[in-house]
């Protein structure tokens, strides 16, 4: 596939597109796509797949495709065994960076960066909250720097191409293609990571490419989460660069699964794993727009070794691609073939011209299939006598298993017994484990004149049967084969036979009908055997049948999976019952698990053979749909889904193919179906049912504080009054995968998400005495909604004290977020736990409360009987020592509504006056509450009277006789002034 194809554009080169008004400079051009030599140069090196050309240097316990590397040279080879090689390197196009094109606005935090040209792009730290940098892409960008600071920065780059003079990742970042598509780093100066830097760790290793200018380098710190432990992919593409002035150096512990491709130096730590498999190697041969080059290798000829003269014997021709035909080239091919001698012909099947015993066969994906005829009978030599295009390999032939190297004879014998399907000419068709299906077992002599097939045999008659097993070539034990209901022995590929007897009924065709049942898959050849008194032939040149008639099935036959499943493992390497809205989950998304394709027959049952084929069936597995939660996310989509590690033979499971990597980096349970190569097993056909196996479930790698601060309920004095819940809290939280990507499944439909609870720590630190575990309140929302838990809490407070007695002030209060529950048990990164608090470690938010312990107090207020009477309030708070006025109290509101008369100890009647209004430095300033002279007579005593305080500043006040009250009280008089007769009514209790 075209490298453009890729990038969804249409034309031949890719433009870089610049925004309009920019610079006013010319757009530079992106890498275009490769021409035929260089997509030669790019094979050949891509063979290789790590070449350092001037020096590769690897640590201990290094390892590319699980074999270790050893050796010395410039490339580990995928095998491991370190080579030298000396290749062309294909220059980069642009052939030098467009430096005039970067510098521009910097941007800090940045979300939907569109294409342009830039300064500096940067994450920054905000407090605990992970730095975050978008891009919208869809086209070219030109920076000057790109710099992720703080752990857990994250950058999600949209597909394009991004020119960058330098970049810069501080520990555990994370940069992640969001939506799926390729992204091109054109790097001018370096990339330089400290440790666990992630590159594409979830994506398709085609996704991202990696081109270095001169004297460029890549330097990338120690992978601590990496080793053999640990399959967690960290850099996942193509480092590529024409340059010798060029470097990559890795730290110790890398998973890098990809290529790099330098004349330069490649150095490696300890304990560094490479995966570089086949379907790497093809995909990135794709990623830079070359497509995968194929030839034939050899021409196999695949046939019976003997056959009854009255059939024509099947004969196929594979155009192999490699030397053990696990592939087929499958470009136009035509072959001309050869049976020898006068005797064959040729018919039917792919033959587009023949005479005698030549034919030419035209090929459809990579075979052409003949019918060879010799009625007369005799020995066939097959033989190729021509190719286009040619093989670089001799002709090989093999038996009609397809696996059995032969001498490339067919014997054509005029009578004997032979196997076929129902009809009693065609070849056995593809049948299902543990299901019954029919064949035809015939006694036939070849009429020499007519060529049409007689009976040798009549009636009842004792035959004996046995079958082989071909591909695989050992039967396994357990395994049952019946014809009739009668046990039939299984015998290994080329073993000697052992058979048992069945009694049959022969029409007058000289055919028998046989009901036939295997519990297990396989590639299978039935043989048959009687004895029989001689007779003579119509011709004395053709040999008469011997005393014993043998034959085999026609063809060797197919019996495939009834069902083909997905299966996931456990840790221990059994298989896991996937699990929805309840039970354990299996992995945390983006986390490589083990998974299985099993094949099972008819009767549920495993099929111990699946898996043991001479040539490994490339079984492959696929997103189908989301199992759960559901509805799901537009965003749980086939490109979540990742299998990196192909399927093989499993070593510890009987009838099954295992991936050891599979990524599903979503939330929840993903339905996935097994696929056979072209829908079929071993030419027979597809299973008959390949059902939605569910894989999961899978739940967050971890929890990320992406904002969060805390605020004051009394903003402009900057602290708040403890029992007052209108203190703020303020955070954003988000569920991510192991590769750092949002779970946008993780919502209302996913049952037991994450509840967060809020606590909080004094400096200097609260005691458990103090209680802070019970007294810091908040009302969290619970509700997380695409992979994101936003939080606006507006009723957070520290409550007093049970018994009411003054504590405090606590003037730095730190608030932090823990999870109090959550199905899976996921919660935050340990690291950004720095809040230690009496119940626990938390991740601390932004910002700090100041919590006092207030009050309102009233003053005694006497004045003449014609003139309004001033009512004095305040509010006050305890300094650890005694009530003070608080003069930050710019927040508590008061109105005249709030007077209230207690008691009148005289017979005046007055009312409250005044205007609403909120403190000013704590109290009301110069008299806007009042009350008003008595009316009528007498108009001079005294009253008690209080202020309705809200609950947050009331307080257990107790008068001279022991009653007590929770609003501030205190006298009033109009008339003659009483002087110190009263000082005050109320008595606070601590003093």
């Amino acid at each position: 596939m075209a490298l453009n194809k890729r990038m969804g554009i249409t034309t031949g080169v890719a433009l870089v597109v610049l925004s309009v008004g920019l610079l006013g400079q010319p757009p530079a051009q992106a890498q275009s796509s490769p021409t035929p030599t260089q997509c030669e140069q790019y094979g050949d090196l891509l063979d290789y797949g790590i070449i350092g050309e001037n020096g590769f240097n690897y640590g201990n316990n290094s390892e590319i495709n699980g074999n270790d590397i050893e050796g010395s040279g410039n490339t580990p080879t995928p095998d491991g065994q370190v080579d030298i090689v000396n290749l062309q390197f294909p220059p980069l196009d642009p052939s030098t960076f467009p430096s005039n094109m970067t510098g521009g606005p910097d941007r800090t935090n940045a979300q939907n960066i569109s294409a342009g040209s830039y300064g500096t792009i940067e994450t920054a730290k905000q407090g605990n909250a992970a730095p975050l940098v978008t891009f919208t892409g869809g086209g070219t960008y030109y920076i000057e720097e790109l710099i992720l600071d703080g752990n857990d920065s994250e950058v999600r780059m949209a597909p394009g191409d991004y020119f960058i003079e330098r970049v810069d990742m501080d520990n555990r970042s994370y940069l992640n293609i969001e939506p799926q598509g390729q992204v091109r780093l054109f790097i001018r100066d370096y990339i330089i990571g400290n440790n666990n830097i992630f590159m594409n760790s979830s994506g398709p290793v085609g996704d991202l490419i990696v081109y270095l200018y001169d004297n460029a380098y890549v330097d990338l710190g120690n992978f601590n989460e990496g080793n053999a432990s640990n399959t967690v992919i960290n850099f996942n593409g193509l480092i590529y660069s024409p340059y010798d002035t060029t470097s990559v150096t890795l730290g110790n512990n890398n998973n890098y699964q990809g290529g790099i491709l330098t004349p330069g130096t490649v150095n490696v730590g300890n304990n560094t794993t490479f995966n570089y498999g086949p379907e790497v190697q093809d995909e990135l041969l794709d990623a830079i727009g070359c497509d995968a080059q194929a030839s034939i290798h050899h021409l196999r000829i695949r046939h019976p070794q003997s056959i009854v003269s009255c059939y024509s014997a099947v004969v196929e021709v594979l155009a192999c691609a490699d030397a053990s035909c696990s592939q087929l080239y499958t470009g136009s091919t035509s072959v001309d073939v050869s049976a020898g001698g006068s005797g064959p012909s040729w018919q039917g099947g792919n033959v587009v011209s023949s005479s005698g015993a030549n034919a030419t066969l035209s090929f459809t994906n990579g075979s052409g299939v003949a019918g060879l005829r010799w009625v007369d009978g005799g020995t066939a030599t097959l033989s190729t006598t021509a190719s286009s295009p040619s093989p670089t390999a001799p002709t090989q032939c093999v038996d009609s298993s397809g696996n059995v190297a032969t001498n490339c004879n067919v014997e054509f014998n005029t009578a004997g017994l032979i196997v076929t399907a129902a009809d009693g000419q065609s070849p056995i068709p593809g049948a299902f484990a543990a299901v019954d299906f029919p064949s035809r077992l015939r006694a036939v002599r070849t009429n020499t004149t007519t060529g049409a097939c007689e009976a040798r045999l009549s009636g009842q008659q004792s035959i004996e049967l046995a079958v082989s097993c071909t591909n695989p070539v050992s039967c396994q034990a357990g395994q049952s084969y019946t014809v009739n209901g009668t046990a039939i022995p299984l015998n290994d590929a080329g073993a000697s036979l052992s058979y048992n007897t069945v009694t049959l009924n022969f029409d007058s065709n000289g055919s028998a009908a046989l009901t036939n049942n295997y519990t297990d898959v396989g590639l299978l050849r039935m043989h048959a055997r009687v004895s029989l008194s001689a007779e003579p032939g119509d011709t004395s040149a053709i040999n008469d049948p011997a005393l014993q008639l043998t034959g085999t099935s026609l063809m060797d036959y197919v019996v495939k999976p009834y069902t083909l499943s997905v299966q996931a493992l456990d840790s221990s390497g059994q298989p896991w019952a996937a699990t929805t809205d309840t039970g354990a989950g299996l992995a945390a998304a983006g986390e490589s698990v083990s998974a299985v394709i099993r094949s099972f027959n008819a009767n549920g049952v495993v099929t111990p053979n699946f898996g043991n084929e001479v040539s490994p069936v490339n079984v492959t597995a696929q997103f189908d749909s989301v199992a759960y939660p559901l509805p799901s996310h537009t965003n749980a989509d086939a490109s979540k889904l990742v299998i990196n590690d192909g399927f093989s033979q499993s070593s510890s499971l009987s009838g099954a193919y295992q991936s050891d990597d599979l990524v599903w980096n979503e939330a929840g349970t993903v339905n996935i179906v097994a696929a056979l190569p072209g829908d079929d097993y071993l030419g027979g056909g597809d299973a008959f049912e390949r059902p939605s196996s569910p894989v999961g479930r899978f739940y967050p790698d971890r929890l990320v504080l992406l904002t969060g601060q805390v605020g004051n309920s009394c903003s402009a004095g900057d602290f708040s009054y403890m029992d007052h819940n209108a203190a703020t809290l303020d955070a954003t939280v988000e569920a991510r995968s192991v590769g750092g990507l949002r779970l946008y499944n993780y919502g209302a439909n996913y049952n037991g998400t994450a509840v967060l609870t809020s606590v909080a720590r004094n400096t200097p630190a609260d005691t458990a005495a103090d209680n802070f575990a019970t007294r810091w309140q908040a009302t969290l929302t619970d509700t997380w909604n695409e992979g994101q838990l936003i939080i606006a809490s507006s009723d957070a407070t520290l409550q007093k004290r049970a018994d009411a007695t003054p504590d405090g002030p606590y003037d730095t209060v730190a608030v932090g977020l823990q999870v109090s529950s959550e199905i899976d048990n996921r919660g935050f990164a340990s690291a950004q736990q720095t809040l230690t608090t009496q119940s626990g470690d938390a991740v601390p938010l932004n910002d700090e409360l100041t919590f006092v312990y207030g009050r309102l107090a009233l003053d005694n207020s006497y004045g003449p009987e014609t003139a309004n009477l001033p009512v004095a309030l305040r509010a006050e708070y305890w300094n650890g020592e005694l009530f003070v006025t608080q003069t930050n109290d710019q927040c508590t509101s008061y109105a005249p509504a709030e007077l209230a008369v207690v008691v009148y100890i005289d017979p005046i009647t007055t009312s409250a006056g005044g205007s609403a209004g909120t403190l000013t430095d704590g109290t009301v300033g110069t008299s806007p509450l009042f009350w008003n002279p008595p009316t009528g007579t007498p108009d001079r005593g005294e009253f008690i009277f209080e202020f309705n305080a809200p609950p947050y500043l009331q307080y257990p006040w107790q008068d001279a006789d022991g009653n007590t009250f929770n609003n501030p009280r205190a006298f009033g008089g109009f008339g003659e002034y009483r002087g110190n007769v009263r000082k005050t009514v109320e008595r606070d209790l601590t003093q």
